[in-house]
């Protein structure tokens, strides 16, 4: 099986805005400090043929030209020691052009590379353009500890497993010290906003005595796409994160298995997140409210119940009836916890009602996004569905 390596590589400059992309831990263009060389430097010691694809993604299309000149000058060491090619948003035009000049305008206005799921679908189109039979996903801020990684992330896919396709397989994340367990923060508003310890607890599959097991949480980092799954199913470019974990729901939704193999993992060291607990949080409520409507959106049309389907402990805790309300406490306590002295400046009731209304604005201008988008995704699938397969053959992505 002729296999793709592709490593998305996200860079900011200067201070984020609100109008950039969100990443978790983009690379600051400033300084010397990057992840990518180590990544690279950890995939020469695999064995077999493959090639891999590094994609040079700006948090704003203005650095494009800023991200291209760095990350060739990163590259150029590993052109001689792995079979290297890179994708950047000059490219992306090229694509775009021709896809457009051989009467696929309509499939090309969808490409982007601007936020998590519009790049990993780029991820999964530029490797089966190229002609290769799956896309393994890894992120720049990890690292692959064995030679036979590609090996297991190839070994079950494409094979039948519960009577299906196995069209994906999720791998897992581990870290120096602890396995593949994450850090739980005893905060004030963990009580109720505790993600860390719901996906530790969902986590515990990985200890199962078989090798396969049917999950509800994937890793973008860690992911192998089959091509049949790339010509049925994309990623949704309107979930803010979390867009591995709502793939992975996707393509069992439209008939293939996606099983994780805990046999399979890679070494996971990423920097530190620039936007702390607001900014994340900003963005799993408009992940879960729109996550909850997608599937809403979708049981109506099936006739039929998803959302209790096998999503506890997580992301299931998080789909739920409650979840306004679970916004609303964990907002108001983070508040408590990280704003005390100003909110102890309130001389009335009013006041302190008032202090609180930014989560209310949080939440109301989230469940708005996700009545308004969460069906868009189920027409962008159609479209990539028709055209992708007609693809192959007829466009090659230009590559750096």
């Amino acid at each position: 099986m002729k296999a793709c390596i592709v490593v998305p590589s996200y860079w900011m400059a200067g201070a984020p805005s609100r109008r950039e992309a969100v990443y978790d831990h983009p690379t600051p263009l400033e300084g010397e400090f990057e992840t990518l060389t180590r990544c690279l430097e950890s995939l020469t010691i695999l064995r077999g043929e493959f090639e891999v694809l590094v994609l040079g993604v700006p948090t704003r299309l203005s650095l494009a030209g800023r991200v291209r000149e760095r990350l060739e000058e990163l590259l150029k060491p590993y052109r001689r020691r792995l079979n290297l090619k890179a994708f950047y948003p000059q490219n992306l035009r090229r694509l775009k052009r021709e896809l457009g000049e051989k009467g696929f305008a309509r499939f090309s206005s969808l490409l982007s590379m601007r936020g998590y799921g519009n790049v990993r679908n780029l991820c999964l189109l530029i490797p089966y353009l190229s002609g290769f039979d799956a896309a393994v996903l890894v992120d720049d801020d990890e690292m692959v500890t064995e030679s036979v990684f590609l090996d297991r992330a190839l070994e079950f896919l494409g094979r039948r497993w519960r009577g299906r396709i196995i069209g994906g397989v999720a791998g897992y994340y581990v870290y120096r010290g602890r396995g593949y367990r994450l850090r739980e923060e005893e905060t004030l508003w963990s009580v109720v906003w505790n993600k860390a310890r719901l996906m530790n607890e969902a986590f515990k599959i990985i200890d199962s005595p078989r090798r396969l097991n049917p999950v509800s949480f994937a890793f973008g980092g860690c992911m192998a796409i089959h091509r049949r799954l790339i010509e049925e199913v994309c990623f949704d470019p309107g979930i803010t994160r979390g867009e591995d974990i709502d793939y992975l729901l996707c393509a069992k939704l439209y008939g293939f298995e996606f099983p994780l193999d805990n046999r399979w993992s890679i070494l996971h060291e990423p920097p530190p997140k620039q936007r702390g607990f607001w900014g994340e949080f900003e963005q799993d409520v408009y992940r879960f409210l729109y996550e909850r409507e997608k599937l809403r959106f979708l049981e109506g049309k099936l006739g039929k119940r998803i959302l209790d389907e096998g999503l506890d402990p997580f992301p299931g805790y998080f789909l739920k009836e409650d979840l306004e309300g679970k916004i609303l406490l964990t907002g108001i306590l983070a508040l408590l916890s990280q704003s005390l002295e100003n909110l102890l400046q309130a001389k009335s009731l009013a006041q302190l009602c008032k202090a609180f209304k930014s989560v209310e604005d949080l939440l109301r201008r989230a469940s708005k996004y996700a009545v308004e988008n969460a069906g868009k995704y189920f027409e962008f699938r159609k479209v990539w569905a028709e055209n992708v397969p007609k693809l192959r053959g007829k466009v090659k992505p230009p590559l750096t």
